[in-house]
């Protein structure tokens, strides 16, 4: 039987969904050099810092561990979810006065931050330059004096934009994971349509978990690097740093592309 998803308002979109919550943390794995660069970026900041679209708490609660007066938001509920029973069973304390549901244009604090983060190329699911632009200068608003927006986002590769736009592609199987809570397997299929004159990949992610068919879409707009350091300028920023990568090498082109912007 196939369903959607249910969630609080209308179809499920991108993370906001109780399957992709229950199974992000497996799906992310891996994430070791990326949590490493975010943790060493922030090493010796003593003022607040904020996570944005900060999920499940795969950075923010090791932030935490280390004494960093560490705070975050997320679209998905469903995630934030997962992120207060990891807390709770870490006896993390105060993180409900940490953690709220927002968004990634809208959000609002009454604290200025020394540093934001925007770690697993969640800045991607703004597909609007509007979105985008409203983002960054959201962000700076929340920043203090020379603070910092660190990002990181992935190099578009046209060939691989090519081979991916066919209209009505088959679903491929990606990988199978455990429900934390029921033990039984998650098989997590998908198919991708590139739409290369939006910047645009729609992709449709199917799970088959219980006997049941659940699908969630997914959108995501890759950027180009010129395209950002415009966006990075018109916001009001500096760019300190672009590395290739998550071990700070000089960029190349090809590899992830990390952002080390300031408020200028």
């Amino acid at each position: 039987m196939r369903e959607t998803d249910p969630v609080a308002k209308g179809t499920p979109e991108n993370y906001c969904s109780r399957l992709w919550a229950a199974i992000y943390d497996q799906y992310h794995s891996g994430h070791e050099a990326e949590l490493a660069f975010y943790v060493s970026a922030l090493r010796g900041v003593t003022g607040p810092v904020l996570e944005a679209a900060c999920g499940t708490g795969m950075v923010l609660l090791p932030l935490l561990a280390l004494g960093l007066d560490a705070h975050g938001f997320d679209v998905s509920q469903e995630m934030l979810d997962v992120l207060l029973a990891k807390a709770d069973a870490s006896r993390t304390e105060g993180i409900e006065r940490r953690v709220t549901c927002q968004d990634l244009v809208n959000f609002d604090y009454d604290l200025r931050f020394d540093a934001v983060i925007i770690p697993a190329r969640s800045f991607l699911h703004l597909t609007t330059q509007e979105e985008q632009i409203g983002c960054l200068r959201t962000i700076h608003r929340h920043l203090v004096p020379s603070g910092r927006l660190l990002l990181n986002f992935f190099t578009p590769n046209l060939s691989f934009v090519v081979a991916r736009t066919k209209p009505d592609p088959p679903f491929e199987e990606f990988a199978t994971y455990t429900h934390p809570v029921t033990r039984k397997p998650v098989k997590l299929s998908f198919r991708q349509v590139n739409d290369p004159g939006n910047q645009l990949q729609r992709i449709t992610w199917r799970f088959l978990y219980d006997g049941r068919i659940h699908d969630t879409e997914m959108a995501v707009r890759w950027i180009y690097r010129s395209e950002f350091e415009l966006l990075a300028r018109l916001t009001g920023y500096g760019i300190a740093h672009l590395y290739g990568g998550f071990s700070r090498e000089p960029y190349d082109g090809t590899a992830e592309m990390v952002w080390e912007l300031t408020k200028s």
